[in-house]
């Protein structure tokens, strides 16, 4: 049992110092949060497929203006004929061969449809805008995914040093064992105690250190960058007050939430294509006129030219216009259900943040105190301990106290800023 301890110590021990080592023969480059969220717009792929949907509803804009535009159509043609020809009964069939030449111009618009183009052009806006907000959610998104992961290496990192210095000082604690022992004044399971001590804070480093690198790759998968090289991120956490009241952030978030602005244009843009389906029962008046060039030959091309005004009025289509217009009217229900299912989770959401954050607002005066008092619990051990009046156990106790409130504090940090960020996520205002 014993050589299975010392084997254990000597691995972990050698294993976490090449870590910390492999940290340290660097001098890393500093990522700051902000240039971490300028990397993941810059380069995540979710900001190119927002830019692409927001480019389509774009173009749907000018697909419906281009209703208020005339069409310009030009045709050209050759054509020849070979055949026997019948041209009366009492001339007898006669072959011929020739050519026909055609070129021509078709102009033609629309002049009035009552409503419909209007209404369609109205709806078009609306996805417009349905699709600018939905940019605005991916991008604040991905700015959260990017706090959070940032906040997280943060916290790897700090937790990873709590457990280096645990393996400090149970090291020192160590050969402060090994002394009163030589000198008969503790015994030897005073001796194998620290050692086990050691062992365990080798393996609390080395899985701290690993959490380091998996949060390091998180924070790159969230940017859409991979890093060729070492860096480092900022040392500790902010803490920055919310003062808004919960009112404050309910009137904020309906009005500036992304996902909202966009329910409700699609709510707008579903109304619009209703008005339109049924607009479909009115007359269309449009206009035509048009230039054709034609002959047998290719030249001299005879002159042609016509022009006209079209009314048209559907009088029965299968109740086809009919199933359409009910068909509109149930996606604008639609929407308008999932707009009030949206207003209920966004409200929930930001609800349980702001609880969230004074709940962890709290837990930092607290994990503060837990702090301090282990910190003097772990002074009064090692004090009985020099003075042979306490024991092994009492100090070791007291130094896993410490490296726990040590962690626990840097757990309330990080429960503080991550809900910090996702209240202003769901208030619609990540990027502040």
């Amino acid at each position: 049992m014993m050589r299975f301890v010392m084997a254990l110590i000597l691995a972990s021990v050698f294993l976490g110092q090449s870590m910390i080592a492999q940290m340290q023969s660097v001098q890393p480059d500093s990522l700051s949060l902000e240039r971490a969220i300028a990397l993941a717009l810059e380069h995540h792929p979710s900001m190119r497929a927002a830019e692409a949907n927001t480019r389509s509803a774009a173009s749907g804009v000018t697909q419906a203006l281009s209703t208020y535009y005339p069409s310009l159509v030009a045709s050209g043609g050759f054509t020849r004929t070979d055949g026997v020809f019948v041209f009366n009964p009492s001339i007898p069939p006669k072959g011929q061969t020739y050519n026909s030449y055609t070129t021509g111009l078709q102009f033609q618009g629309n002049i009035f449809d009552f409503g419909k183009t209007i209404e369609h052009v109205s709806a078009s806006n609306e996805f417009l805008d349905a699709a600018n907000a939905d940019s605005r959610s991916t991008r604040d998104e991905v700015i959260l995914n990017v706090q959070l992961a940032y906040f997280g290496l943060i916290q790897a990192e700090q937790v990873a040093i709590v457990n280096q210095e645990a393996v400090d000082q149970s090291e020192q604690h160590l050969k402060q064992a090994k002394a009163n022992y030589t000198v008969g004044k503790r015994p030897q399971f005073d001796v194998t105690k620290a050692e086990v001590d050691v062992a365990n804070a080798n393996v609390n480093l080395i899985r701290a250190v690993n959490q380091t690198r998996l949060s390091k790759l998180g924070l790159e998968n969230a940017m859409g960058v991979r890093s060729t090289g070492a860096y480092r991120v900022q040392n500790g956490f902010d803490v920055e007050p919310m003062n808004m009241s919960l009112d404050s952030i309910r009137s904020v978030t309906m009005v500036q939430r992304p996902e909202l602005i966009a329910a409700r244009s699609r709510v707008e843009a579903n109304v619009s294509l209703t008005s339109a389906a049924w607009d479909q029962h009115l007359p269309t008046l449009s206009y035509t006129s048009g230039w054709t060039w034609s002959n047998f030959d290719y030249t001299p091309l005879f002159r042609r030219w016509t022009a006209g005004l079209t009314v048209s009025l559907p009088v029965f289509e299968g109740f086809a216009i009919s199933a359409q217009v009910e068909q509109a009217r149930a996606n604008a229900d639609v929407a308008r259900a999932n707009l009030e299912l949206l207003n209920e989770s966004v409200m929930l959401e930001v609800e349980q943040n702001f609880l969230g954050l004074k709940e962890a607002d709290e837990e930092i005066s607290a994990s503060s105190k837990l702090l301090e008092q282990a910190e003097e619990n772990l002074n009064l051990a090692e004090r009985q301990y020099a003075a042979g009046v306490g024991t092994e156990l009492d100090v070791s106790d007291a130094q896993l106290s410490l490296s726990n409130a040590r962690i626990t504090r840097i757990q309330s940090l990080y429960d503080y800023n991550t809900a910090l960020v996702r209240l202003r996520r769901a208030m619609g205002n990540a990027a502040k």
